[in-house]
């Protein structure tokens, strides 16, 4: 049920538990329970606050005004509990779902006491007896992600290893991660999640950072995971250039020269996209873009200059004629944060940016291959159904090969560092040069 939401809380209520020495139902310092459904399984959780019966709103299912629990906590810090509650779960079941992430009451829950702890500035492992890889995970985030400086996209990416482990074994320990377990892991994401070969070893590098991280901290000492090799079929750096989707030049001409007057909003989501494929620049770059960033050399040759957000590198590209006409477009344009260009959201952009490949007619055919185990499988495609910020960035290097610049040179514009990922984007060149020549032999 993507899209929709398929988690309802029922309500909250007081625990109905009786006295072992009466019989009755206990009235005094209960457990506040809230109840909720993910599609059809009936969960009820502690929201980890407690209060007498008589001090509880039954219909609006809040304490009442100016009562104080037995703890000393007031009403209004549980009530405020309770709203985080309402507003948390279904934020995190949808999250969970565009994820890809199989949905439970527990692993909802899990998640969500994470964040109120965070939220609160408490510890999590220290609310839980006996700490499990949940746990350190939720440190290996907060710690991580502010001491290394993580983009959003790579938090997200943790987040949901931490939420595709939960699901698998929410009890697991460093202890239980032997050969048996890895490889149950993996199978669990291609049979439970459906995940191809090339996203599980994404989440597979992404465990082995964290594990790696966790035996460096002392926190884990069983290096069993060092040992253990997996092999995942089309996942080597040779079988990526198949999966590479780029515009040719006569394709970005087209898209750079399109009139769009009539549609701002796409001609917006055009401006940022053309400029990152005559840059090469990535989408957290160019939506960090200031305008302060652009200079001009004692040429008059202008310039822009930069630390990337993936990377944290230095670098300094020239700019040529297509992007700096896009530049000056909104020189002028006073835009939130002194930024250079209207950036949205990466969702909302990647979905405009199908949307404007519709509109521009890039309706050529691609094939993508993937595996699954040993399964190969071929999707066909609209190019313009492939569109996202990553295609731009392709789009650079493919045409700044196929132009004949050193690949070396390219390397100082793009920031890669290893010469291995040049060699699919050369491999690509070198078939579309043998597509050309074989244009003579159709004549």
């Amino acid at each position: 049920m993507k899209g929709k939401k398929a988690i309802k809380i029922s309500g909250f209520k007081l625990e109905q538990r009786k006295d072992k020495t009466t019989g009755s139902i206990k009235k005094d310092h209960v457990p506040i329970l809230c109840e909720f459904r993910i599609n059809k399984e009936r969960a009820k959780y502690p929201i980890g606050y407690r209060i007498d019966a008589e001090k509880w709103n039954d219909e609006d299912q809040i304490v009442k005004k100016n009562n104080f629990n037995k703890d000393g906590v007031s009403y209004a810090v549980i009530n405020r509990r309770i709203q985080d509650i309402k507003e948390k779960l279904p934020e995190i079941y949808n999250e969970f779902e565009s994820y890809g992430v199989i949905v439970t009451p527990k692993s909802v829950w899990q998640e969500l006491t994470d964040r109120i702890h965070e939220a609160d500035g408490l510890n999590s492992k220290k609310q839980i007896k006996g700490k499990t890889i949940q746990d350190y995970l939720q440190e290996f985030i907060e710690d991580e992600s502010i001491n290394k400086d993580w983009s959003d996209n790579t938090k997200k990416k943790i987040i949901t290893l931490k939420n595709h482990l939960a699901a698998y074994n929410l009890n697991t320990v460093f202890g239980s991660i032997d050969h048996k377990y890895l490889q149950g892991f993996i199978e669990f994401l291609r049979t439970k999640n459906n995940h191809n070969n090339t996203t599980i070893k994404k989440y597979m590098k992404s465990l082995y950072w964290f594990l790696n991280w966790a035996t460096d901290k002392n926190y884990n000492t069983n290096t069993e995971f060092k040992t253990y090799s997996f092999k995942l079929k089309g996942t080597k750096n040779s079988d990526y250039q198949s999966n590479i989707i780029f515009l040719l030049w006569d394709e970005l001409m087209m898209l750079y020269s399109l009139d769009l007057t009539e549609n701002p909003r796409l001609a917006q989501v055009r401006d940022v996209y053309c400029f990152c494929c005559f840059t090469g620049l990535r989408y957290s770059d160019v939506a960090n873009l200031k305008k302060s960033d652009f200079k001009a050399d004692n040429t008059g040759n202008t310039f822009i200059e930069f630390t990337t957000i993936k990377t944290d590198d230095s670098l300094t590209i020239g700019l040529n004629k297509y992007a700096l006409a896009l530049a000056e477009k909104y020189k002028d344009i006073p835009l939130i944060g002194n930024k250079a260009f209207p950036v949205l959201s990466n969702q909302k952009y990647n979905d405009y940016l199908k949307e404007l490949g519709q509109v521009a007619g890039l309706n050529s055919i691609e094939k993508r291959i993937e595996y699954k185990g040993n399964r190969r499988i071929e999707i066909t495609f609209h190019k313009w159904e492939l569109l996202t910020s990553h295609t731009a960035r392709k789009t650079f290097v493919t045409n700044a090969l196929i132009m004949g610049i050193q690949p070396d040179i390219i390397r100082e514009w793009t920031g890669h560092k290893d010469h291995k990922t040049m060699e699919a984007y050369i491999k690509i060149v070198e078939a579309h040069k043998q597509t050309a020549m074989n244009k003579f032999n159709e004549r």
